[in-house]
């Protein structure tokens, strides 16, 4: 087979898939992989003979090694699949966030998800309000209030005097302004804390802190289906950007 060829290296890692999982987890042994897998010892063998013959192993003797393009094939194979399987994950999720939220892939390389469950429809905030609680400065956007939401926040940047960039919808300055005077106002007003008001409206949140961050996803009745979370630097760079973004709208102003 011919190496060169993009899709017949992406048939042969889907045919193979289970085995080239062993080989970049460097289990090279036949009997081993035949093992792991749960197949026929003329399968594996076949196996080798196509990964060998497209460049991927390389062998002396009975002994296997992954070339140098294998190896690099590996690196990209375990990205891909991370990837593939997080939006697998998270599939009925993102089919309620709209085309135009460019939820950015970097976001979701290394993520997990936290489901909202129907006895526990909150439970993942609690994910949003770690991030928070756990760094030493933060910055975020938010569509949604609740009453945890502002006693959390008023602890954090009232009572402990945490930095923050804050970006709230005009629903939530209202509802903010309008249910929770004083408290909210305290938020507003710490000497600690920037607060912006935007017309912006989207059905996720954002919160970063200290290199971790928390996407919090709703749909259209504000109703929370789950919180997105991750600690690479991709998710930090994307999360930090689209903060950004929202700040430096004409559509945003300071409160």
């Amino acid at each position: 087979m011919d190496a060169d060829s993009v899709g017949d290296v992406l048939h042969l890692f889907s045919k193979r898939r289970e085995v080239f999982e062993c080989l970049c987890d460097e289990q090279f042994d036949k009997q081993a992989v035949q093992k792991r897998i749960d197949a026929s010892r003329p399968t594996v063998d076949r196996a080798f003979r196509e990964l060998e013959a497209a460049g991927i192993l390389d062998s002396t003797g009975t002994a296997y090694d992954l070339t140098n393009f294998g190896a690099l094939c590996c690196a990209e194979f375990e990205r891909v699949t991370g990837t593939l399987g997080t939006l697998t994950a998270m599939a009925d999720l993102l089919a309620h966030l709209p085309r135009e939220a460019d939820f950015d892939l970097r976001m979701l390389e290394g993520a997990a998800v936290h489901y909202a469950e129907d006895h526990a429809p909150h439970e993942p905030l609690m994910e949003v309000l770690d991030v928070a609680v756990a760094a030493s400065e933060i910055a975020g956007y938010s569509s949604v209030i609740t009453p945890h939401y502002v006693d959390a926040f008023h602890s954090l940047l009232v009572e402990e005097g945490t930095p923050a960039r804050l970006v709230f919808s005009e629903g939530v300055v209202e509802t903010g302004m309008e249910n929770y005077p004083e408290r909210f106002g305290e938020i507003v007003d710490a000497p600690n804390a920037t607060v912006y008001e935007t017309e912006h409206d989207y059905t996720y949140g954002a919160i970063v802190g200290d290199g971790r961050v928390a996407v919090p996803v709703g749909d259209d009745r504000d109703r929370l289906l789950g919180v997105v979370t991750n600690d690479t630097v991709d998710a930090v760079a994307w999360v930090t950007a689209f903060l950004d973004d929202v700040i430096a709208s004409d559509r945003t102003r300071e409160l």
